[in-house]
């Protein structure tokens, strides 16, 4: 068993499941777009400053461009919707619609997407991904007239679902190998060019992520804040740069390096416990019986697919 990878793997869990609490509290003052290019820009000069430290290879040319859309895809793309959507949606039920992620990049590796060097997800892996979105509709169904306007926000987290998954297959594509010596070369071949290593990735990914969504904020008017920072506000940023983009995502390339990607899905699994948990404890969320039954679905149909991915 590598401890390493089921480290980050664990990382990943908490550190995303935590995140859907920390952006409520965060957009009680920023701006969605305000919010991903202030916690991205801080993250991009952590990871800057950890690969100058770590001496790492700088990513260029294509691989440069694919971790920039990589970037621009998850933050200005993924994580500003659900930002958007947290005005609406509470933060526990956000985590359980993120699991769809998981659905997606099992129905990518049924068509083969992962390459040819992937194993296929099988094709009972569909009955997961029929079950999951059913599972969502459930929890999207109004109840009352009052819950309507969350119908918005649930489409723009099953939009970010989505945006996530093709993200993660760019990512899987062009991603390097950490730590890992290049392969020897006789003296008749030329050198093996050194490979841009993760902090390196990160920041890229960050930097592109900042700079598009401080764009689209001042494109579309929100700007990046609509009220003066609060104790908490600034808090829940300092949490979503260091733990949720920093650690959380370099923990999250370092497992998707080394499973197969439906599997590095699976903190999917368990990322809505942790979210349902901390929204009903911390931000006094209801859970309803209807929405009880959604979230059961939902989980239950992500548990298929990693069970038949994992066979």
């Amino acid at each position: 068993m590598n401890r390493r990878v089921w480290l980050a793997f664990f990382t990943v869990i908490i550190a995303w499941g935590a995140s859907y609490l920390f952006i409520r509290l965060a957009i009680s003052s920023w701006t969605p777009f305000g919010l991903v290019a202030t916690r991205c820009g801080l993250a991009a000069l952590i990871c800057a400053g950890l690969a100058v430290i770590r001496r790492e290879a700088l990513p260029s040319g294509s691989r440069l461009a694919r971790f920039a859309l990589v970037g621009v895809l998850m933050m200005s793309g993924s994580n500003a919707l659900t930002s958007f959507a947290q005005k609406t949606v509470g933060s526990g039920v956000t985590g359980v619609v993120h699991s769809l992620g998981s659905v997606w990049l099992a129905a990518m590796g049924s068509f083969g997407w992962w390459g040819p060097s992937s194993p296929r997800t099988p094709a009972r892996a569909w009955l997961g991904v029929v079950g999951g979105v059913a599972g969502v509709l459930v929890l999207l169904w109004p109840s009352n007239d009052s819950a309507r306007v969350e119908t918005t926000g649930f489409g723009a987290l099953v939009l970010a679902t989505l945006i996530f998954a093709l993200a993660t297959l760019i990512q899987k594509r062009a991603q390097p190998s950490f730590g890992q010596a290049a392969p020897p070369s006789s003296s008749l071949s030329k050198p093996v060019p050194s490979m841009p290593s993760l902090f390196s990735q990160l920041s890229m990914q960050m930097a592109a992520g900042s700079a598009m969504s401080a764009v689209l904020a001042v494109a579309t008017g929100m700007g990046f804040m609509h009220s003066p920072p609060t104790v908490t506000s600034l808090g829940a940023v300092v949490f979503l740069t260091v733990i949720s983009s920093v650690a959380g995502f370099a923990a999250y390339a370092v497992v998707l390096h080394d499973w197969p990607a439906a599997r590095a899905g699976s903190f999917s699994v368990l990322n809505p416990c942790v979210s349902v948990l901390l929204g009903v404890l911390i931000l006094d969320e209801p859970l309803t019986s209807r929405m009880l039954f959604g979230v059961v679905v939902t989980l239950l149909s992500v548990v298929w697919v990693q069970r038949v991915s994992a066979e």
